[in-house]
């Protein structure tokens, strides 16, 4: 079997692939040919596969490669598509590249043939998921937004500026970000079943909470928590919504406890990209987010508020059903508000990128 792979990833996440086609006998390494970056880190990673062919895609001979690489009969091309944007030329050069077969490998070890059909269910978890779960055994985590005082409105009084948090040291497990989606109290319940029963193997806990002194004294010192960035209700919502998806958190934990002075954040987290989304409920039980599990959620939810209306009174059992019929009407359109909000962001980003 030819096969061509090209350095559309990391270079340890297509050496290691490589290395895992060679050792599984799907292609032998004398038949493998690796398109790469013309950059030293490249070549030094990818010389390390024994008798594969490696050809750097120099910039003045693009055109040379590219009518060489057309005449080959290749079984098969072999590309990356895990989310790294600096690599999105690559990618349209091995779309370019004639054989019998695209094969795509979007990380977690998933990788499946192009097709309209496939290429529409790609979209469509990477929508749901931005990164794979493995993106950051091969590309070092971003550093965490460095948080500034704010600035003092006109002719207040001069007040003692904190020095700039510190950048934080790259970790290799889960970044969990906890938001403060009901009172203290709750959030604090939760962490302690997430000390005392964990669900994560190497968590950070991020707490994104409400900027008032009252409640983040609750929460300096907790074991649990690494860092604390607080948010001011809704003002600079998009701003937050930006820095938090650029964090790349690998879970988010938010609180369903029936409280409607947090409604808004609790959107929150379905905007973030984060592959786990953890709920807790009123009684202070969790489930990861599935809509399965959700939907028995809002059902118990909905039972519960019917078992306060009074059986004779037909009146206001009447106005309790009117009342959630026109949340569960005003709850998609309040979704599909976020969700041009995420799309205005999204393009935003990608432009900005280029």
């Amino acid at each position: 079997m030819q096969l061509l792979m090209v350095e559309t990833a990391s270079p340890a996440r297509v050496r290691e692939k490589a290395k895992e086609i060679i050792a599984a006998g799907i292609c032998p390494a004398s038949d493998l040919t690796i398109l790469c970056v013309d950059n030293p880190v490249s070549i030094k990673e990818l010389t390390t596969i024994t008798g594969a062919r490696l050809i750097p895609l120099r910039r003045d001979r693009r055109r040379e490669i590219h009518a060489q690489l057309k005449e080959e009969d290749f079984d098969a091309v072999w590309s990356f598509w895990t989310g790294e944007k600096r690599y999105r030329r690559m990618k349209l050069e091995a779309l370019r590249i004639p054989a019998r077969s695209h094969r795509i490998d979007i990380g977690d070890g998933h990788d499946f043939r192009l097709s309209p059909g496939t290429y529409l269910w790609f979209l469509r978890t990477r929508w749901r998921y931005p990164l794979p779960s493995d993106h950051f055994l091969f590309v070092p985590r971003p550093p965490a937004p460095k948080e500034e005082a704010p600035r003092p409105r006109a002719g207040a009084p001069a007040k003692t500026v904190e020095p700039r948090r510190a950048v934080r040291d790259q970790h290799m497990g889960e970044e969990v970000l906890v938001i403060q989606s009901a009172d203290p109290p709750a959030v604090l319940r939760g962490l302690g079943k997430l000390r005392d029963r964990p669900l994560f193997r190497d968590p950070r806990y991020t707490l994104f909470c409400r900027n008032h002194r009252e409640i983040k004294e609750q929460f300096l010192g907790h074991p649990l928590i690494h860092r604390i960035v607080t948010h001011t209700e809704a003002r600079g919502a998009l701003a937050h919504l930006a820095s938090l998806r650029r964090q790349r958190f690998d879970a988010v934990v938010v609180f369903f406890t029936g409280d409607p002075s947090y409604w808004k954040i609790k959107f929150l987290p379905f905007f973030l990209g984060a592959r786990h989304k953890l709920i807790f409920n009123e009684n202070g039980d969790c489930f990861f987010f599935s809509w399965s599990a959700w939907r028995a959620h809002i059902s118990r939810r909905l039972a519960d508020n019917l078992e306060y209306v009074p059986a004779p009174r037909g009146r206001l059992r009447v106005r309790s059903l009117a009342i959630v019929a026109v949340k569960l009407i005003l709850f998609p359109l309040r979704f599909v508000w976020l969700l041009l909000v995420w799309l205005w962001l999204r393009t935003s980003g990608l432009r900005s990128s280029g």
